[in-house]
């Protein structure tokens, strides 16, 4: 089979699932480190939660510092391969072998040792994320093209979810296998899946020309991300992703905790999650079509509006009430990934103006999210683990109702603040981008033409 070309066209549903891939990669990796991780770390390592609070951010903190390097990096040095494919064939290795020591770690490890193979690890995953994610930006001119793009990414998240935890689920209520079996088996799964993804991509999807004079006029570092941040309409958008990285974190690291000890509901967490993944494959379409109707930040004001009313529901559940936690589940996510894809989205729209001036940025703007996604959620699992541990809960053993009582609370005020604020951004002013005037021009040409074709 022949190379699918990216560019202006809209893409087939091969080229989308094969350019998706990928980012199977990143769910098995950030499902478990949000998730499932955090418990294997206190629970099967004997780490505290303030040590593994202090260990996730940390390694954030690290991505932080090197995801702007690595987009810069891609943005600038064209090669015969291409510019964006010969990173993520550089991350294969550090995320196989680093995956190998942090998936299998065996109690008695240090603290240093476990560290330094996360690093290793998120070092792989960077080089093949912002990369990745700068391609992604490139690939369309189009205004509503740029959010089916993110909208199929993300609903390939949403589908690689069930693949990625039906395997611990099946672990969990078929052979009572615990924390570490499970960990155990998505580090298979992950190591399986690297090298495989990033094959297909590159057998089957070609780069975009690569024009070396426009790289070549890329500045330096940090030039680039200081001009970067003077537009005002990116600083919004920064300040919507750390919401909502800040909100991720904090619910998806105490949700074991939640729902096994607050909720007494031992060996459903993993089952549970399936829903929000069901829930999405319906919920991200339905958004994207919002989105089409009405725009991208009004379709992101009810996204966050839903968040806001939503998350405040888990105050409610009551102990061992398995049917309300599941419809809690369904009504919470279903605007699961919907904020993310208009935002990337609105990142792609900025991407593609600074195209029309003559500019190559888009591995430097997915690497400024991904950095203030990364160290959002770096913060917000640290702090929720440090609160827990500060309130006296220990995972695995007997807590207190005040403890338990914090645990409702670091799940779901997270979100409903985060929605709240987000709220309170976008009525202030807009997160979009106006078009470079070239893509504008093109924009209302294509418009005019669409409304003469109706006549017809």
């Amino acid at each position: 089979m022949s190379t699918t070309q990216i560019g202006t066209k809209r893409l087939s549903l091969f080229g989308f699932a094969i350019f998706s891939l990928p980012v199977l990669v990143f769910q098995a990796i950030e499902l478990p480190w949000r998730v499932y991780l955090p418990s294997f770390f206190s629970e099967t390592l004997g780490l505290s939660l303030a040590t593994v609070g202090t260990l996730l951010m940390m390694i954030r903190l690290f991505d932080m510092a090197l995801d702007p390097a690595v987009g810069w990096a891609s943005d600038r040095f064209p090669t015969r391969f291409g510019l964006r494919r010969p990173w993520m064939v550089a991350s294969v290795p550090f995320i196989v072998i680093g995956t190998w020591q942090v998936f299998f770690a065996q109690a008695g490890v240090s603290v240093a040792t476990l560290a330094a193979w996360c690093v290793a690890m998120h070092f792989g995953y960077t080089l093949l994320v912002t990369p990745h994610g700068g391609w992604g930006l490139e690939i369309s001119s189009d205004y509503h093209e740029r959010t089916r793009i993110m909208a199929a990414k993300m609903w390939f998240a949403a589908a690689g979810m069930p693949f990625i935890i039906l395997l611990p689920s099946i672990l969990e209520r078929g052979f009572h296998v615990g924390r570490a079996g499970q960990v155990a088996a998505m580090g298979v799964l992950l190591i399986v899946l690297t090298p495989l993804s990033v094959l297909l991509v590159l057998r089957f999807i070609r780069e975009p020309a690569i024009d070396p004079s426009i790289a070549a006029r890329t500045q330096n570092p940090f030039r680039q991300f200081a001009a970067i941040l003077q537009d005002r309409a990116l600083v919004t958008i920064l300040a919507l992703y750390a919401l909502v990285g800040l909100a991720d974190a904090s619910s998806a690291g105490t949700f074991l905790f939640f729902v096994e000890q607050t909720l007494a509901l031992k060996g459903w967490a993993s089952t549970l999650m399936l829903i929000q993944a069901v829930v999405a494959l319906g919920a991200i379409p339905a958004w994207a079509a919002i989105s089409r109707a009405v725009g991208k930040r009004r379709a992101l004001m009810g996204v966050f509006a839903w968040q806001a009313l939503s998350a405040p529901l888990a105050l409610l559940l009551p102990v061992g009430g398995l049917v309300p936690l599941a419809a809690f589940l369904l009504v919470r996510n279903a605007s699961w990934g919907a904020d993310y894809m208009l935002l990337r989205a609105m990142v792609a729209d900025v991407s593609g103006r600074d195209a029309g001036a003559g500019l190559r940025r888009s591995g430097s703007y997915y690497a400024l999210f991904n950095v203030t996604l990364k160290l959002a959620a770096g913060l917000g699992v640290g702090v929720a683990l440090w609160v827990l541990s500060r309130a006296g809960f220990v995972p695995g053993t007997t807590a207190t109702s005040d403890a338990l009582w914090t645990v409702r609370l670091t799940y779901a005020l997270p979100s409903f603040l985060a929605g709240l604020t987000g709220l309170v951004i976008l009525t202030r002013g807009s997160a979009e981008a106006p078009a470079h005037p070239a893509i504008a021009a093109a924009q209302s040409s294509q418009v005019a033409l669409a409304k003469g074709e109706a006549t017809v």
